[in-house]
């Protein structure tokens, strides 16, 4: 019903973050839904699994847009994330956790959405993929997946702290 109507009404611009249940139903049963997802979401690890190929993060990129997402974004927990749109590559580092982490519960969601409220306000996606682990950071400092969450205000505020190398770098 969802791939439907976003066929139907084709200014919304559909994100999609699979939970268990969508990914337990496999690729084949939601086909209609990735074809109609502008923005996809999943850490290394569910890619593997929904794809069911164990590869390296760059054919996984592929191969997840190959189902029919506009922009593909797959995290690597501590590692960073990574982002392929059929043109353009990059690779995100994680923003400098201030402390140790209390739980890295939510981090991934908070990193989905931040970019998703990015692309809703009319953010490119390099300004969002620089935003995401800014309010990533902030949840693990935290316990539960929404505690932790920022502003924009909040997120522009890190940001403005951050390391000199913390920056999108360009994929071959």
């Amino acid at each position: 019903d969802i791939a439907a109507w976003a066929k139907e009404h084709p200014g919304v611009k559909l994100a999609f973050q699979p939970g268990t249940f969508q990914m337990q139903l496999g690729k084949d049963a939601l086909k209609d839904v990735y074809a109609a997802t502008y923005a996809f979401f999943c850490n290394k690890e569910e890619a593997k699994g929904i794809l069911n190929i164990d590869t390296d993060i760059h054919d996984l990129l592929i191969a997840m847009r190959s189902l029919g997402p506009r922009m593909v974004v797959i995290t690597d927990g501590e590692k960073g994330a990574y982002f392929f749109d059929g043109t353009e590559r990059w690779f995100m580092p994680p923003y400098p956790d201030p402390k140790p982490p209390q739980n890295r519960t939510g981090a991934g969601d908070a990193f989905a959405s931040t970019i998703t409220a990015c692309l809703a306000m009319g953010k490119p996606i390099r300004e969002a993929l620089l935003w995401a682990p800014v309010n990533s950071m902030h949840v693990v400092q935290y316990t539960g997946a929404q505690k932790g969450l920022l502003t924009p205000e909040q997120i522009e505020e890190w940001y403005a702290k951050r390391p000199a190398d913390f920056k999108a770098t360009p994929l071959s």
